[in-house]
């Protein structure tokens, strides 16, 4: 992206948009934490293509995923659980194990470590984005890396369909 923008998420649709549009500028890292792995916003072919050459072009690729329950998703064949089976080296998928880490309902995204997508209610998709904000987006991260250390490996991700 070259401009920033910030603003305010009120729909679907709005949600689905900004997810894709910061994942497909992505050059390096792509980090979220979901419920279910929202297929509506992250079960989109172009997303999966884009993810999968930046894997081939980058070595330093880091995708990273948290999420509470993969079960649906791995049944019904999602992109992301694919690119996690396909490349394990560059995307991971792991799963919270502690009440506390479950019942954070909140989903993130966050891009390159500059770009953020937060979706505070992700039943009505309601949130905010930021396209160049470090500051913000730092906090977003360290807060990830720790919720990170506390989960295990996604046994839905680890078999293949």
């Amino acid at each position: 992206m070259n401009e920033s923008l910030s603003g305010l998420l009120d729909s679907r649709t709005a949600c689905k948009d900004c997810a894709k549009t910061l994942i497909l500028s992505a050059t390096q890292r792509i980090y979220i934490i979901s419920q279910k792995l929202e297929p509506e916003l992250y079960n989109d072919r172009a997303i999966y293509e884009h993810l999968c050459k930046l894997a081939a072009s980058n070595r330093n690729t880091d995708i990273r995923i948290i999420a509470h329950d993969t079960r649906s998703a791995a049944s019904q064949g999602h992109f992301l659980i694919n690119l996690a089976q396909r490349l394990p080296t560059f995307a991971q998928i792991r799963t919270t194990v502690t009440r506390a880490h479950r019942q954070f309902l909140e989903s993130w995204l966050m891009v390159d470590d500059h770009a953020y997508m937060r979706i505070k209610n992700p039943a009505l998709y309601e949130g905010d984005f930021a396209t160049d904000n470090k500051l913000e987006c730092k906090a977003y991260l360290d807060d990830f890396e720790e919720n990170w250390e506390a989960c295990q490996v996604d046994q839905n991700t680890r078999r293949l369909s």
